[in-house]
C-alpha cells in the first residue's frame, strides 16, 4: 500500500476546522446504507472535489478503518480528519458525519413506529436496496483497480472475493489473512530490493 501520509504534506493544503465539518456534514446527509456506501462519496468529496488527499491516501484510510474496531464510516472520517487537522480535525470530521443522520435515525424511528405497516414505506425502503449495492460494487472494482498494481496482488483480490463468496468466512479471518499477504509480499519485495506494495 501507499505510504504517502506524512504530516507535513497535509499542513500544505490543510483546510479549515470548519470546512472540514461542513464537508463530512454533506457526505453524511448522503449517506444510505451504511458505511460503504459511504466510500465512494468521500473519495470523491476529498480527492477530486477538495483535493484533500490522493486515491492512493484514500485507500490506505479505507484499508486502516476496516482493521480498526468500530464503525467504518466514523473511523474513515476520523482518520481523514486527524490527517488534515489533528485533534480539532478529528472531532470536526466525526461530529460532522454524525449530526444528519443522528437527527435522521430518531425522525425515522418515530416515523417508523407508525408508519411500520404501510406498504409504501416497504417499497421505497427495497428500492434503495439496489442502489447501494452498484455503490459498494463501484467502490469495489475502483479499489481492487488501484491496488492491483502487481499479479499478486491481483491474486489476493481474486481468491478474497472467491472465498467471500463461495464460504462466507467470518470477516476477521479475511482481514487476518489480507494482513498476512501483505506482510509476505512486502517482505519478498524487501529481499529482492523493491519497494513493496
Amino acid at each position: 500500500m501507499g505510504t504517502g501520509i506524512a504530516v507535513e504534506s497535509a499542513s500544505a493544503r490543510a483546510p479549515t476546522v470548519g470546512a472540514i465539518f461542513i464537508s463530512f456534514v454533506k457526505i453524511g446527509a448522503l449517506l444510505i446504507g451504511g458505511g460503504y456506501a459511504m466510500l465512494p462519496l468521500l473519495e470523491d468529496e476529498m480527492v477530486r472535489r477538495r483535493k484533500w488527499a490522493t486515491s492512493d491516501e484514500m485507500a490506505d484510510f479505507f484499508a486502516l478503518a476496516q482493521v480498526l474496531p468500530g464503525v467504518i464510516a466514523v473511523n474513515t472520517a476520523m482518520l481523514v480528519g486527524n490527517r488534515l487537522r489533528g485533534l480539532a480535525g478529528n472531532l470536526a470530521a466525526s461530529l460532522g458525519l454524525l449530526v444528519v443522520p443522528f437527527s435522521l435515525i430518531v425522525a425515522y424511528a418515530i416515523a417508523y413506529a407508525s408508519a411500520q405497516d404501510m406498504p409504501a414505506v416497504m417499497r421505497v425502503l427495497e428500492g434503495v436496496r439496489p442502489a447501494v449495492a452498484g455503490m459498494m460494487l463501484g467502490m469495489g472494482l475502483n479499489m481492487m483497480r488501484k491496488s492491483a498494481r502487481t499479479a499478486w496482488a491481483l491474486a489476493v483480490a481474486v481468491g478474497a472475493c472467491g472465498a467471500v463468496l463461495l464460504w462466507n468466512p467470518p470477516m476477521a479471518w479475511m482481514i487476518l489473512a489480507a494482513i498476512g499477504a501483505g506482510l509476505v509480499w512486502n517482505w519478498f519485495a524487501a529481499r529482492k530490493g523493491g519497494a513493496g506494495c
